[in-house]
């Protein structure tokens, strides 16, 4: 029996819509304000995840709620199972909008809102493929689980809690990334580095960091930066706003970042900067308003941890991108060079300064050196790591069963070689022994993820959709 998947898929049009924009309306930023029993990410994450198996339950398929943490809609039976995980987070979304990011908005054939292309677009689309697989009446001997994430974008909480309870599966796909396929992820390493607050010298003779901030994601480029200073005793401060400014501007404008200086009633000066944000894997692509910001206060006599604060962002982070002053570049020739991104900056009077780095290494090297290496060098800059996340790098051969079957598929499709890829994202491929990041998007389109007007071009998702259905049938018949 043939069945033509593209035909199917683009019937779904107006079903798959009317079903993603109340989806995409809600706002499924982690907020742990609101953090319950069942709900371990928040009111909206938990009201995105049971919008989903909701649909899945209505629809006829098996669903399960695993405390809120993740949950499952599932087809077919036998012994065996593909997983094709997707998550229902999303990151914040900063400023600049030109439609309220919860309110989704389809112009120019794109729908636009948080989450459009990260991830519950391609997610809905993966749902409607197993839809288009039911329908389609043909057999299965292997179950499909669309495994539902929550805690995607953060610490990952949701995959560990469904180990605890549930048992992966070894093969499988996550629509989360690009086409053809990427069957290599770096890993990570998520430090914490921290400056305990040490006043030096006299107060009111020296510059002071009043406080610092910069970043709210630590896989983002932070977009804005604020830096409060407070002026010695003997500064004439409006006189000295006057003199800063043209320094400040070449400074921003050679940074391609805008911002500026403002005196507040108590006589302090602040500095605010916004540069441009990007994902934390191409931190490159950004302009680290935090570091930026630092790197002009460096050249002002700021003492003890302030200083220390201003020196490690400007000397050691600003614009290192490889991880060259730390001690840690490395390449390798699946997945490229290791790459740096400081991604929340934070200093008060009161807990001293923070930075939260998230370092992405190379798929085949091994992370042990790399940690050690960045331990020794915290300890040579006196800083302590308060806190150290980890995950494993991620690689399956070319010439695994997996990738062989979805590059048949993908192929048939789009007429195009199904070239591998890699990646310095993280996608929930890396949690099967044998997984790949499988779209949604088609060569040549840009990411939004994570950016400003998120957007996904609506006939991709359907041509996805249509790979996806295709896919799953594949790996399950």
């Amino acid at each position: 029996m043939s069945v033509n998947w593209s035909e199917r898929a683009n019937a779904q049009r107006e079903a798959y819509l009317a079903k993603l924009v109340p989806f995409l309306g809600i706002n499924s930023i982690e907020d742990m304000s609101t953090a319950a029993a069942g709900k371990p990410f928040g009111e909206g994450v938990a009201q995105a995840l049971a919008y989903m198996l909701e649909l899945g339950a209505a629809d006829g398929f098996a669903t399960k709620n695993l405390d809120g943490y993740a949950g499952y809609i599932e087809y077919g039976e036998g012994a065996e199972e593909i997983g094709v995980l997707v998550h229902v987070d999303v990151v914040t979304v900063g400023e600049g909008w030109t439609t309220p990011p919860f309110e989704p908005n389809i112009r120019n054939g794109r729908i636009y809102a948080r989450g459009a292309i990260d991830d519950k677009g391609p997610a809905l689309a993966a749902y409607y493929a197993l839809k288009l697989l039911k329908a389609s009446g043909l057999p299965v001997s292997k179950r499909i689980r669309l495994i539902i994430g929550t805690d995607e974008e953060s610490g990952w909480l949701c995959m560990r809690h469904y180990e605890k309870v549930e048992k992966l599966p070894e093969i499988g796909f996550s629509p989360d990334a690009s086409f053809p396929m990427i069957h290599a992820e770096k890993g990570q390493i998520n430090p914490t580095l921290a400056i305990p607050y040490a006043q030096a010298g006299e107060p009111g003779v020296h510059w002071s960091l009043l406080s610092f901030e910069a970043g709210d994601q630590g896989n983002s480029v932070p977009e804005r930066a604020t830096a409060i200073v407070s002026l010695p005793q003997t500064a004439d401060g409006a006189q000295l706003l006057r003199e800063l400014g043209p320094s400040w501007q070449e400074h921003l404008d050679r940074h391609e970042a805008t911002g500026e200086i403002s005196r507040l009633p108590d006589g302090e000066l602040r500095f605010s900067v916004k540069g441009k944000t990007a994902h934390g894997m191409e931190p490159y692509r950004g302009r680290n308003a935090g570091t930026i910001a630092a790197s002009y206060l460096r050249q002002f006599p700021f003492q003890g941890s302030d200083q220390r604060f201003l020196s490690l962002l400007s000397d050691v982070l600003h614009e290192d991108h490889w991880g060259e002053k730390l001690g840690l570049a490395c390449e390798d020739e699946v997945s490229g060079r290791l790459t740096v991104n400081a991604g929340i900056l934070s200093y008060n009077r009161e807990n001293g300064g923070t930075v939260r780095l998230n370092i992405r290494y190379p798929a085949t090297i091994e992370p042990e050196l790399y940690v050690e290496k960045l331990q020794r060098r915290a300890e040579e800059w006196k800083l302590e790591i308060t806190s150290l996340r980890t995950s494993r790098a991620h690689y399956v051969p070319e010439d695994h069963p997996v990738i062989q079957t979805l590059s048949r598929v993908y192929t048939r499709h789009t007429g195009e070689e199904a070239v591998l890829l890699s990646s310095g994202g993280a996608t929930y491929a890396k949690t099967l022994k044998a997984g790949v990041a499988f779209g949604p998007l088609f060569p040549g389109q840009p990411s939004l993820a994570h950016l400003t007007d998120e957007y996904a071009e609506i006939d991709d998702l359907l041509r996805a959709m249509a790979i996806y259905a295709e896919a799953m049938y594949e790996l399950a018949k």
